[in-house]
């Protein structure tokens, strides 16, 4: 990561705003996002910012909590799937790997959102922007992305 960036929110709706922002203006084929920040930090309403810039809807989105990884079929700019995992759950970083790592980690046609990325360090590329959600007030949020 070359440039840090640092944003502020200041409610929910301004964080997929900022989400939507973000893929517009960063976001290509093969993208791989890392969203960190503890629980209740705004990540996956980040990532749904970044699911309305591909034409989803935010009631579309849902945290893949228990799911693991959620799969949207999209058509923007040669972007054909956004893949969204939450690792959350995870125990061991193994479990990735039974998920299919490659079409996840090194996507093709595709953009992949990961939150918790921590659960699976030993795993995640280089090639990657890391976003990072600070809670600092009841609304208030600092936003570091690193691209």
């Amino acid at each position: 990561m070359d440039k840090e960036v640092i944003l502020a929110s200041h409610s929910a709706e301004e964080t997929v705003k900022l989400g939507t922002q973000f893929a517009k203006d960063h976001l290509r084929s093969g993208s791989l996002v890392l969203l960190r920040g503890e629980l209740g930090a705004g990540k996956t309403q980040f990532a749904k910012g970044i699911a309305e810039f591909f034409g989803l809807r935010e009631n579309e989105i849902s945290s893949p909590t228990y799911a693991l990884v959620n799969e949207y079929e999209i058509s923007v700019n040669g972007i054909e799937k956004l893949y969204h995992l939450d690792c959350y759950r995870f125990e061991k970083p193994e479990e990735l790997i039974e998920l299919g790592v490659e079409e996840y980690l090194y996507p093709q046609h595709a953009v992949t959102i990961i939150e918790w990325p921590e659960r699976i360090e030993a795993f995640l590329p280089k090639a990657r922007m890391e976003v990072v959600i600070e809670i600092v007030g009841v609304n208030g949020r600092k936003i570091v992305i690193g691209i």
